[in-house]
């Protein structure tokens, strides 16, 4: 697997997501899996973060830095890492999952895994020099490397004010979604109600008058809104707590 640039280079503001491209290459003749870690896995997302790639092809992976707390020093020197991991895929596991293909051959075949390091760079201000952008350069991993299990792979979700945005917008149409259905539940229940006539239509309401006389001002939550309510508080709790 040809993989480049060989570091990733991430330029301020860094309070803010930040999104590079590592670009992975096909040039062998049969398909490759892939998996993408990290040595700083709460700091970075990757999508996606495994899968494969056909003979002849190439892929676009992003690497997403999630916004940090407050800017870094102009002095500050990023130690962070990146490992994509490659593996041919045989014929007989064409159906295999790639999940449970890598945990078939991180047990059975390491010696089959190649890896390319790539290296993380934080362009603060000050920060002069210009990192080199040459493919990473694969290395066969042999079995108990030392220093690979630093390395973990990074979640696929940025669990920042991407996904909340996202959550929000799902929140809001289940939402809207409800009060259609509960408009259309009440609607039946409303019409279904005979009209009172004659006597019984004089009784109706003078007793309609007397209750609604001692309501005033007292009338509780009708149910559809009271469920409603109910609802919204659950999705706001769940969403933000």
């Amino acid at each position: 697997m040809e993989v480049s640039p060989s570091t990733l280079e991430f330029s301020g503001p860094f309070t803010q997501s930040i999104t590079r491209l590592l670009t992975l290459h096909n040039k062998t003749s049969e398909p490759l899996a892939y998996k993408v870690k990290t040595t700083a896995p709460k700091l970075y997302c990757v999508r996606p973060n495994a899968s494969r790639v056909n003979p002849g092809e190439t892929i676009k992976v992003q690497i997403i830095l999630q916004g940090l707390k407050s800017e870094p020093a102009p002095d500050f020197k990023c130690k962070d890492k990146f490992l994509v991991q490659s593996v041919p895929i045989p014929a007989e596991s064409e159906v295999v999952s790639i999940h449970d293909l890598w945990s078939s051959v991180e047990k059975t075949s390491k010696d089959k895994i190649s890896d390319a390091k790539i290296r993380v760079v934080y362009k603060t201000v000050g920060t002069s020099a210009t990192e080199p952008t040459s493919p990473a350069t694969p290395v066969p991993v042999a079995a108990g490397t030392a220093g690979a299990a630093a390395f973990t792979t990074p979640s696929t979700a940025n669990g920042r004010a991407d996904d909340a945005q996202s959550t929000t917008a799902v929140v809001d149409e289940k939402i809207a979604n409800l009060e259609s259905e509960l408009k259309k539940a009440a609607a039946p229940a409303e019409k279904s109600v005979p009209e009172p006539t004659g006597a019984a239509a004089s009784t109706s309401a003078s007793s309609t008058g007397a209750v609604t006389g001692t309501r005033t001002g007292g009338q509780g939550v009708p149910i559809p809104v009271a469920l409603l309510l109910c609802l919204i508080a659950f999705l706001l709790a769940w969403l933000f707590f």
